[in-house]
């Protein structure tokens, strides 16, 4: 049992029944899983490999150019270069008494875990509230440009062809989710996770990623061949790893934090880890290749309320969650990556 595998064509292509049932089966999934993957959508296999090539000329560049562009360590949206360890995805969620992840409120989780990867954020150009420091021209010619001109738009566009699939799904209006995300600013994240010895791993601290939910409506997601990604098995516990099938425009779909509050719960977040591929789960003196993966993290206006919509607010399901902006919830998880939340200390952490 794994994450299935949807042929998204008929969605754009289909004839009104088909669509149906396309965002039918999608929800479905998603209520089983809270995560599903396409394949045949709106962005090529050339243009998914083109970005991971951008990806690995980005990680070449000199230690001392990404300082230069480095993401700034507090609650507001991440841009440019975190290093490896900057973000620690433990202090995002935990497990609460039902057993279930939630969104971690306080300091009751490990503060010792240690992520294993290296990632650049980056939105459109011309955002006035948080801009993107990028490279040099001379350091990664052709980078800026294609990235954000070519690659982020094709992926904003597929984040909103799901999103509308979605709203289907949901017998919603159209246009309930999409219409809040006027303003693009949807944030892209190129990430490489650096070759990780397993004897590390047994450790219990250390791992390419913890257990997270992500904080936007959804996350799309490509992944190289590598593997060691799982979702959490909601049916059974433990869980499920998603290998890779291999097809050129495979991309994982996970629900996120703000779709979870719009639906009341009706949705849940898909709680995710990196840990070692399959092949070597119980080896005890192996590697972990190096590996490479692209996010789109489709984001909800700024100012966007984003509480329960009223549709899933009943006495049987009574509001779960407060109605705060989109900004409000994003500065509230990404404060906790960096114990940067209102009333914590934001420590000073030297680079390794």
């Amino acid at each position: 049992m794994s994450v299935p595998v949807i042929d998204f064509s008929a969605f754009r292509n289909g004839t009104e029944n088909e669509r149906q049932e396309l965002a039918n089966r999608l929800v479905d999934e998603f209520k089983k899983h809270g995560a599903t993957r396409l394949v045949n959508h709106r962005v090529i296999g050339d243009t998914i490999q083109k970005a991971y090539q951008w990806s690995e000329k980005f990680f070449q560049i000199p230690e001392s150019e990404k300082e230069v562009i480095a993401n700034i360590r507090d609650a507001n949206p991440q841009r440019g270069y975190s290093y490896v360890g900057s973000e620690a995805t433990s202090k995002a969620n935990k497990r609460g008494e039902d057993g279930e992840f939630e969104i971690c409120e306080d300091d009751d989780v490990a503060q010792d875990l240690e992520d294993v990867k290296e990632h650049f954020d980056y939105t459109r150009d011309g955002d006035p509230d948080f801009p993107t420091p990028w490279p040099s021209e001379a350091s990664i010619p052709g980078f800026h440009n294609w990235m954000e001109g070519v690659f982020l738009p094709e992926c904003q566009r597929l984040a909103r062809d799901v999103l509308a699939a979605i709203e289907l799904g949901l017998g919603l209006s159209e246009g309930t989710l999409t219409g809040c995300m006027e303003s693009r600013v949807d944030e892209l994240r190129i990430q490489r996770y650096p070759p990780l010895s397993t004897e590390k791993l047994k450790t219990g601290k250390i791992k390419r990623c913890h257990p997270h939910t992500d904080f936007g409506f959804i996350t799309l997601l490509f992944q190289d061949a590598t593997g060691g990604l799982e979702i959490e098995d909601r049916a059974n516990g433990g869980w499920l790893p998603v290998v890779p099938t291999g097809a050129p425009t495979e991309v994982g779909v996970y629900i996120s934090d703000t779709l979870v509050y719009k639906t009341n719960g009706h949705l849940k977040a898909a709680v995710h880890q990196v840990t070692a591929p399959v092949s070597l789960k119980d080896k005890e003196d192996g590697v972990l290749p190096e590996r490479y993966t692209i996010a789109l993290f489709a984001k909800a206006d700024r100012h966007a309320h984003i509480g329960p919509l009223p549709q899933f607010v009943t006495t049987e399901t009574p509001q779960h969650f407060p109605d705060l902006t989109a900004l409000e919830l994003h500065n509230k998880r990404v404060g906790q990556l960096y114990d940067a939340r209102p009333g914590a200390a934001v420590p000073v952490v030297a680079k390794a």
